[in-house]
């Protein structure tokens, strides 16, 4: 993690592999330096048969290094080169195996020499240990074998090793009792350790009233708000902001105005409230200066492509989110980045548009995995799981939002379990497992619940009711969809609205109200195109085409159904490509008895939920198939 070679005075921050700050996060306790699966086979292929020098590590700090060398099976041997203050020392030793039950007696050891004799006790690895000065060994030893003098290197530490109490004293025994709990918070937090990230904060926020700290009183405050948010507690958060920004306000504090401006639109956007999100979130952005930090404008413009894209806004989308990327490039902030990575993936796959949409997502998971970053793998998985679910790869998608699914229940993150829950349940859907779709569209409903998320809420009603269409209860489905409607229409969000029309439309073509059904259809067709969903677009040309046939208008019902092939041909939908092939021979065999033509589009139509492994359809494509197939021989023997 150095930045520096302090033998060769050699800037080494290009080739810098990871920091402290990042080497501890979302990990679990005493997994701090374990090697992640992706680094194994490249680790092992390094270390096969060398020596691995251990120098300038303590071997007692917070971050510990022992499972990292636990794991290091194939290197050869690790001498670990222990700094003495005294420069005359120099002292070798050879760690010999004991067997479990005698180390497990060895309480007087030193954290180093236990870590050391469990290293030569487990494995094959020859464990040394050299007590010596550092510098000295250095110079005198390593120079001759490396002809290297190393006259750089020079002692420019006291003789006397301080403790870290000791260098706490000399240089921060001036900071106030707030600001070490600001830190304490700061650490917690970034290690994902939520409780203690909020005893610290309220604690320091106390201990800022009692110090008269204006500035860390508007911190303790805002964080609190941030912690209520992220559990879920709306109104709680909504208070805390409101109280953060009226000492913004008196003390003139530009700045953080911003930031708790920032958390308030943000509040109201998980609320599904768009008009008082907008209204904090445009404030908060008129008040960007030359000196605002890169931070705050990568907040505002990522909060305005997430607006953007709840309202429908899609040109507005694409460029506030690629205004945030050029910040986020720009500080070199690889979360960040990875935010806006998967952001713009639920743009386009939001316009089924999957290869970039694809692209984008694995973009960000390979940054998260590189990072260890659980929270935001996670949401990419459930992204990455919900792009395979729509192309048809059922397998690759339930392996993909189980992975996000567990990873959310984990970290205790509700609002990506309720998604990973929600996305399992559709497709289990597709699979005709209704049971266990409803399981998992109940289990999201209830989640969305307890976070006050009313687009999320709307989302699972339409869901729910799809179950009930599907088992024939158009009332009970009506209601939901009615439900679900009502709601993204007062929330003023539109992603969704056009396939909530769509199947409350599809309760009427079911009760044989073809009419009414083609005036929902249209209503769909008209969102879809004005969201640029090609996706959306060609699913309610198909269902037009669908009504149009019922109402004997065949000409314009193959129309559709031709126009919507093309462009799930063009978007590479595959159960899309299969549903179009399937009306089509169904639409040439029951209105114009073109039997040939039927049975191949039908048959390419079984060749696509066969690739797709889709059960339900394969087995409804293969009966009409024999059925058409019956009758096209039966007409044959009677010319």
């Amino acid at each position: 993690g150095s930045k520096r070679d302090y033998f060769t005075s050699r800037d080494t921050a290009d080739s810098l592999i990871t920091t402290i700050s990042a080497l501890g996060k979302d990990r679990e306790k005493g997994k701090t330096f374990a090697i992640e699966p992706f680094k194994r086979n490249l680790i092992e292929s390094i270390t096969k048969d060398r020596d691995l020098v251990v120098m300038g590590y303590s071997g007692s700090d917070d971050f510990d290094i022992s499972p990292l060398l636990k794991e290091l099976t194939s290197v050869k041997r690790i001498i670990w080169i222990d700094h003495d203050s005294d420069s005359e020392i120099e002292d070798y030793y050879q760690y010999k195996p004991l067997e479990p039950s005698k180390l497990s007696m060895l309480t007087k050891l030193s954290k180093l020499d236990t870590m050391l004799l469990e290293l030569a006790s487990k494995s094959t690895i020859e464990v040394f240990k050299v007590n010596t000065n550092t510098i000295n060994f250095v110079k005198g030893k390593l120079a001759k074998i490396f002809h290297v003098s190393f006259s750089n290197l020079k002692e420019s530490i006291s003789k006397t090793r301080k403790s870290f109490k000791q260098f706490m004293e000399k240089y921060h025994v001036k900071k106030s009792e707030s600001f070490k709990y600001r830190l304490a918070h700061e650490i917690y937090r970034e290690l994902g350790d939520i409780e203690s990230a909020e005893r610290t904060a309220l604690a320091g926020k106390e201990l800022a009233a009692k110090e008269n700290n204006d500035i860390n009183k508007v911190y303790f405050t805002s964080v609190l708000g941030l912690l209520s948010l992220n559990k879920g507690e709306m109104a709680k958060a909504l208070d805390q902001f409101n109280e953060t920004l009226e000492l913004t306000n008196e003390l003139n504090m530009g700045n953080e105005k911003i930031g708790v401006l920032i958390n308030i639109g943000e509040h109201y956007r998980k609320k599904g409230n768009l008009k008082s999100a907008f209204k904090y979130i445009l404030e908060a952005s008129d008040l960007i200066s030359e000196d605002t930090p890169d931070l705050l404008k990568y907040s505002i413009f990522n909060s305005l492509g997430a607006l953007y894209r709840a309202n429908g806004d899609i040109p507005n989308v694409t460029k506030y989110f690629k205004m945030a990327l050029e910040i986020a490039e720009k500080m070199g902030d690889l979360f960040r980045k990875s935010l806006i990575y998967n952001n713009l993936a639920g743009v386009y796959f939001s316009q089924g548009r999957l290869d970039p949409a694809l692209k984008y997502a694995s973009e960000a998971l390979k940054i998260d995995e590189l990072l260890g970053d659980l929270d935001d793998m996670a949401s990419n998985l459930n992204t990455i799981g919900n792009i395979y679910k729509i192309a048809g790869q059922y397998s690759k998608a339930l392996n993909y939002l189980e992975r996000a699914y567990n990873i959310a229940e984990k970290i205790k993150k509700s609002k990506v379990k309720s998604l990973a829950a929600n996305s399992i349940g559709a497709i289990y859907f597709a699979l005709g497992k209704l049971d266990l779709a409803l399981r998992m569209y109940n289990e999201a409903y209830e989640i969305r619940k307890k976070l006050e998320d009313v687009s999320g809420q709307a989302t699972s009603l339409n869901n729910i009711g799809l179950i009930y269409r599907a088992r024939r209860d158009y009332k009970t489905a009506n209601e939901m969809f009615n439900q679900s409607i009502e709601i993204a229409e007062r929330i003023g969000e539109k992603t969704h609205l056009g396939v909530r029309y769509s199947n409350r439309a599809s309760i009427f073509e079911a009760t044989k109200d073809f009419e009414k059904a083609l005036e929902g259809y249209k209503k769909a067709l008209a969102i879809e195109k004005s969201q640029q969903n090609l996706h959306g677009v060609a699913t309610q040309l198909m269902n037009i085409g669908g009504i149009l046939g019922d109402l004997g208008r065949y000409e314009d019902c193959i129309k559709n159904y031709t126009k919507a092939l093309n462009i799930m041909e063009e978007l590479k939908i595959k159960p899309g490509i299969a549903r179009a092939l399937n009306n089509l021979g169904s639409v040439h065999y029951k209105f114009y008895r073109n039997f040939e033509k039927a049975i191949s589009l039908l048959e390419r139509s079984l060749e696509i939920y066969q690739n797709i492994n889709d059960p339900q359809m394969m087995n409804l494509t293969r009966q009409n198939l024999a059925h058409i197939k019956q009758q096209y021989e039966i007409q044959k023997e009677k010319k």
